[in-house]
């Protein structure tokens, strides 16, 4: 792929690893600046960058660092990673590399194509220990380098076509080019939220553009990014010119998915597809508070009625020109476990079998030990299971708290039957449960023996799934109901209106539902199961205890609630933040325009310093120049002084030798003077 690159007119910069054309200056599109300088400088420093990097996800803070940073990224291309492996990967907007990542760790060979520079850069340093991964900044568009391949990827792609593709259909023109870039046998697979998507009529804001209906009123433009519903899409994929289209539905969204259902999961008589769907719709970080339904009640009628597909929040798609080597045309469905520490992800898939029934396949995403015994947790996942036709338990207390003027006491109704349903079930090879107060010890084999791990089967009988978890030493009681009730509020989208009173608190609530099922309990003994359940997530998740903040939670945090009165007080508390937050930006505004001014006034001033020091800069080189000339007449007068003085000095050299000479000659003339005169004395 390099040699390609080159010989497209590519060039490779030494100090991102990025290869690009001359002169690229990438697209407008941006996380914001400061967002992306904090996600680069992560993944900078960090020295394990895999995907189910334990250090990476303890950065994970916000939604943006979970979009860029959670292993949960990479969920929606687990289906295809034997399809990944030794392929040749056209990875379209790879963003910060968390899909990038996975691919390169299947074994792929990945150009991945980001549009913008700095995130280009960023997605190069999450897989710069990957030597079959090359990043290169450029659009779709004006791709090119004569290279085929085997798989193209356009995850969260297609719906921004009309802002970086040109043409007058550019949604269509990024999947013709796309197709064009195909080997004979390739696939695309694409993956985009749904026009039409279930909690969007419930009122979740359109995902680009931030306003609620904006998608299913159709009221995109242009130049907008916009997205499909099923029909239409599959439309326009068959027009670019691929023959058939497999449509998957991503839970809560293919943001970061736990679930992944197949349209033969949807059909399959006896598997429960709608429990995927319901059971993840509080995973969707996304997810406003206040909707105009719930989505967890109404996905079990749209399953049974056979249109969830349609309206699923999102699409996984795998288009070809036929289907080919699909991932598995047994599989229903997958579901996927990855929040915790690596050792202990694993990847469920539902399969049905060549006898018509159907299968449950575990897989540990890191491999390793299928059981792990820690400090205070042994963790077992066997290699498959029975699937065990039925409705979960807690579906009754699901509808108990959904349903107007619902009664406290129902609730305690409903935990007096799973207690004695939990006796039921443990009841085999062991002493029955003595149940007589929350603090009352039971097995730790029981942790797991939550309402939603109990399935209520046709025939009216109780089975377990999904049993991975034991506390190795007894526990109480009381902590298997506070585990249940807390399941139950990171389930529910909104608590109708109760005929009961009691503290619209998490806390408030598990309070109220202890007393009504005969339990006397005091809020320092809920906050012991707090502590409790804070240190097996701790221990599941390899993160240092957070206690203050989990009990904070529980005292403070407000049921949802869906009465009008409610709503329209939350919505006017939003309101009233947002105007404080407008306010605090008018100000900040304000703040900077002075801050500006005074800057304009000082860069003023620095230009008339500047103007002053530049004339004077010019006085001193026009006084330097003078000077100089002076210097070079000064030498010059010098010169001609040193020669006269050599002159002088000659002229002086032979005056010397000739009064030498004459004192010489007067001194002999004397001295025959003097002689001659004493010889006439003598005479």
């Amino acid at each position: 792929m390099k040699s390609k690159l080159s010989e497209s007119g590519y060039q490779f910069d030494t100090q991102t690893g990025v290869w690009l054309r001359p002169g690229y200056a990438g697209i407008a599109y941006s996380d914001g600046e400061n967002v992306e300088r904090r996600i680069a400088a992560i993944i900078e420093r960090a020295s394990d960058l895999t995907v189910l990097s334990e250090e990476l996800r303890r950065h994970c803070s916000d939604w943006p660092s979970f979009y860029h940073l959670s292993g949960a990224r990479s969920n929606i291309l687990r289906p295809f990673k034997d399809i990944l492996k030794g392929a040749d990967v056209l990875e379209v907007g790879a963003g910060c590399g968390a899909i990038t990542r996975y691919m390169g760790e299947c074994g792929a060979r990945v150009l991945a194509l980001e549009g913008t520079l700095r995130r280009a850069a960023i997605a190069r340093s999450r897989t710069r220990d990957l030597p079959d991964v090359i990043v290169t900044a450029d659009r779709l568009d004006q791709f090119e380098c004569g290279q085929k391949f085997d798989v193209i990827t356009l995850i969260g792609v297609l719906e921004y076509a009309n802002l970086f593709t040109s043409g007058d259909d550019s949604a269509l023109a990024m999947l013709r080019q796309a197709r064009t870039a195909l080997k004979p046998g390739g696939k695309l697979i694409l993956a985009i939220e749904n026009q039409l998507g279930l909690k969007y009529f419930a009122g979740a804001p359109e995902d680009h553009l931030g306003q609620s209906m904006y998608g299913i009123e159709g009221r995109y433009e242009k130049d907008q990014p916009q997205t499909w519903g099923r029909k239409v899409l599959a439309e326009m994929l068959m027009k670019a010119g691929f023959a058939r289209s497999e449509f998957m539905a991503p839970f809560p969204d293919y943001k970061l998915p736990v679930s992944i259902v197949t349209e033969s999961g949807f059909s399959c008589v006896g598997f429960d597809a709608g429990a995927l769907a319901w059971q993840s719709v509080k995973r969707d970080p996304q997810l406003p508070h206040i909707l105009a339904m719930s989505p967890e009640l109404v996905w079990p009628v749209l399953a049974q009625n056979e249109i969830a597909l349609d309206l699923a929040n999102s699409f996984l798609v795998v288009s070809g020109d036929a289907i080919g080597k699909r991932p598995d045309t047994s599989i229903l469905a997958w579901h996927f476990t990855g929040e915790r520490s690596g050792e202990f992800c694993k990847e469920t898939r539902f399969v049905q079998t060549g006898h018509g029934e159907i299968e449950v396949r575990y897989h540990l995403l890191a491999g390793g030990d299928r059981r792990v015994k820690g400090r205070l947790l042994t963790f077992f996942v066997p290699e498959k299971a029975e699937y065990v036709q039925g409705r979960p338990l807690s579906q009754e207390l699901l509808h108990i708290v959904t349903r107007n003027s619902w009664r406290m006491e129902e609730v305690g109704a409903f935990f007096k039957r799973y207690l004695h349903v939990l006796g039921s079930l443990t009841a085999s090879g062991e002493a029955p449960l003595s149940i007589n107060s929350a603090d009352s010890l039971i097995s730790g084999e029981h942790l797991d023996l939550l309402p939603q791990n109990i399935i209520v089967g046709w025939d009216g009988l109780c089975r377990v799934i999904d049993k991975e978890w034991q506390w190795n030493d007894d526990m109480p009681l009381g902590w298997l109901i506070f585990r249940s009730l807390l399941r139950l509020i990171h389930t529910v989208t909104r608590f109708s209106a109760s005929a009961s009173d009691f503290v619209g608190t998490p806390l408030g609530f598990i309070r109220a539902a202890f007393k009504s099922a005969g339990f006397a309990v005091t809020d320092g003994e809920i906050e012991s199961f707090a502590r409790l359940e804070e240190a097996l997530q701790s221990e599941v998740a390899r993160r240092p205890l957070n206690n203050d903040e989990f009990i904070h939670w529980l005292r403070t945090a407000p049921l949802p609630r869906c009465n009008l009165n409610q709503a329209l007080i939350e919505r006017d508390r939003q309101i009233s933040g947002l105007n404080q937050v407008v306010a605090d930006q008018a100000r900040h505004i304000r703040n900077v325009e002075s801050d500006w001014s005074a800057r304009g006034q000082r860069i003023e001033e620095l230009e008339r310093v500047a103007a002053d020091q530049a004339r004077h800069i010019r006085n001193v080189e026009s006084d330097w120049s003078a000077r100089g000339q002076h210097i070079e007449e000064l030498e010059r007068v010098v010169a001609d002084q040193t020669a006269h003085i050599k002159d002088l000095l000659v002229h002086i050299n032979n005056i010397e030798a000739e009064l030498t000479e004459f004192r010489l000659s007067w001194y002999g003339k004397l001295k025959a003077a003097i002689q001659k005169a004493r010889q006439r004395r003598q005479k």
